[in-house]
C-alpha cells in the first residue's frame, strides 16, 4: 500500500480546502473554462470549480484519492491516471479526457516526483493539451532555497482532532532530495514513508518552459501573490501562458 493510499482518509484534515489557493486559481481561470487539476488528491479544488459551473476534471495516480473525490464531488470528472499520460495521443486507455483544456494546474509540489526527462515530457503533454493562449499554473517548493540546506524540517501540522503530520527533506542534493513523512493519530504512528523528489532551480523551470513553448506571466512565493524570493523558505508558484508557437527546438 502506497503512502498516498494510506494518506487518503487524512488528506482533507491535513490539507483542507483553502480559499486563498482557490482565489488564486480562479484569477487565472476564465468563466466557462475547461480545466484540469493534475495531482488532484481528494479533489476539492476541481470539485469546487465544478460546483461553480466550470468543466472541471481531476486526475491522480492514487485510486483511493480518486475514490474519495468521486464520492464527495460528483459534479467534476475524476480519473485515476499518471500525469505523464495526459497528452491527447497517449497510448494509455486512461488518457480519455475531455480535452482540450483552457487551464491546467498542478500544485502541492506534485511535479517534483518527476525526474528531469519525465518533467520535460510532462510539459510537452501539458502544452499539447492546452488551447491556444491557455493558462498553466505550476507550484513546487522553492528549491533555490532548499538546495542551500543540508536538510529541512517543515512546520508540524497539528489538526483539531489530534492528527499530527511531520515532513522533512533529508539528504538534500542537486539531483535529488529524500522526502520523509510521518503521520500520528492519538500519539500512535499511523504511517511513515520516504520518497525521492527531483528538485529544479527556478531558472531551470523557466528555461524548460521556454523551450517547450510557454511564456511566464507570473512568479510568486505564495498564493497571496507575494513576489518570489529565492532566499526564503516558501512555495514556488509559476503562471505560464501557452505561446502561439513552440520554440524552434520543438517544431
Amino acid at each position: 500500500m502506497s503512502f498516498y493510499t494510506q494518506f487518503a482518509e487524512y488528506y482533507e484534515t491535513i490539507f483542507p480546502f483553502s480559499e486563498t489557493v482557490y482565489a488564486f486559481l480562479r484569477r487565472y481561470i476564465s468563466p466557462g473554462s475547461r480545466c484540469l487539476d493534475v495531482g488532484c488528491g481528494t479533489g476539492h479544488y476541481a470539485g469546487k470549480l465544478a460546483e461553480e459551473g466550470f468543466h472541471a476534471t481531476g486526475i491522480d495516480l492514487d485510486a483511493a484519492m480518486i475514490a474519495h473525490a468521486k464520492t464527495h464531488y460528483p459534479q467534476a470528472i475524476f480519473r485515476t491516471m499518471n500525469m505523464l499520460d495526459i497528452a491527447p495521443h497517449s497510448p494509455t486507455p486512461y488518457s480519455l479526457l475531455p480535452t482540450p483544456f483552457d487551464a491546467i494546474f498542478c500544485i502541492g509540489n506534485t511535479a517534483a516526483h518527476l525526474a528531469q526527462a519525465q518533467f520535460m515530457t510532462f510539459l510537452a503533454a501539458v502544452r499539447q493539451t492546452l488551447t491556444p493562449g491557455g493558462t498553466w499554473v505550476l507550484q513546487v517548493m522553492n528549491w533555490d532555497y532548499v538546495l542551500t540546506q543540508p536538510s529541512l524540517a517543515f512546520p508540524v501540522i497539528t489538526a483539531e482532532n489530534g492528527v499530527t503530520f511531520y515532513r522533512e527533506y533529508r539528504d538534500v542534493a542537486e539531483h535529488q532530495v529524500t522526502f520523509h513523512t510521518r503521520l500520528e493519530a492519538g500519539g500512535t504512528t499511523v504511517f511513515e514513508d520516504a520518497v525521492i523528489l527531483y528538485p529544479l532551480h527556478s531558472a531551470q523551470i523557466i528555461e524548460a518552459h521556454t523551450q517547450i513553448g510557454f511564456t511566464c506571466i507570473g512568479h510568486f512565493a505564495n498564493y497571496g501573490r507575494s513576489p518570489f524570493d529565492p532566499h526564503t523558505f516558501s512555495a514556488n508558484i509559476f503562471v505560464f501562458e501557452k505561446a502561439e508557437k513552440p520554440s524552434p527546438s520543438q517544431t
